[in-house]
């Protein structure tokens, strides 16, 4: 294969990344190989050691890569779900849903996070709570903030699931084709999830 040439180092750091995500997406990062990787990016072994030091380097490097671009799409859609008018709300809370692990690059995401590679996700996950409580707020001012990191979670759970096993599952409970499309899934509960008050989150848990 011939070499491509790049005009930068921080070019030549993304066709990098764009090769491993290609890889990580169809053989996980338990498949990950250097070579495979500068055979796909067109370049020789050790420039992908230089860019990155080691293949977890360029794991590390990934993940955070993959993060960033999930926390934006995501924050992004929170922002335009919090400024959205009532008639327009579930629509906006189903794109939040939608944004989150899309495709192929929520394929990597899950990947990543199966890892333990995903050193981004503690930052990441509190602008994303953060940006949940203030659209909590501006439809119920009393929301506890623990019980909105808890829905965040449940959320993350259960979108993370739906990547790794979705399909499997919703052909089990025996839900027809319209039901077990993402789209319906993500509706059902945008809306279950704008209808929560904050006494259906009542329990007998009590903060330590």
């Amino acid at each position: 294969m011939a070499r491509k040439t790049h005009k930068s180092p921080e070019e030549a750091r993304n066709s990098i990344l764009d090769a491993a995500e290609q890889i990580v997406c169809k053989v996980g990062t338990a498949g990950l190989r250097i070579s495979a990787v500068a055979k796909n990016a067109g370049m020789a072994h050790p420039n992908i050691l230089h860019h990155f030091g080691s293949r977890d380097g360029l794991l590390s490097a990934l993940a955070s890569r993959v993060g960033d671009r999930a926390t934006a799409r995501t924050t992004k859609a929170i922002t335009l779900a919090l400024h959205a008018s009532p008639e327009n709300k579930i629509q906006a809370m189903t794109h939040v849903l939608d944004t989150a692990y899309p495709g192929d690059e929520g394929k990597v995401a899950v990947w990543l996070h199966l890892s333990g590679t995903d050193n981004s996700l503690k930052k990441n996950m509190h602008q994303i709570v953060e940006l949940c409580h203030q659209l909590r707020e501006s439809i119920d001012g009393s929301v506890n903030r623990s019980d909105t990191s808890r829905l965040v979670m449940l959320v993350t759970l259960a979108l993370v699931g739906e990547v790794i096993s979705g399909a499997g599952v919703k052909e089990a409970l025996g839900y027809g084709k319209q039901e077990a499309d993402r789209a319906h899934f993500h509706q059902w509960l945008a809306e279950l999830l704008l209808k929560l008050s904050e006494p259906d989150l009542s329990t007998s848990l009590k903060p330590k």
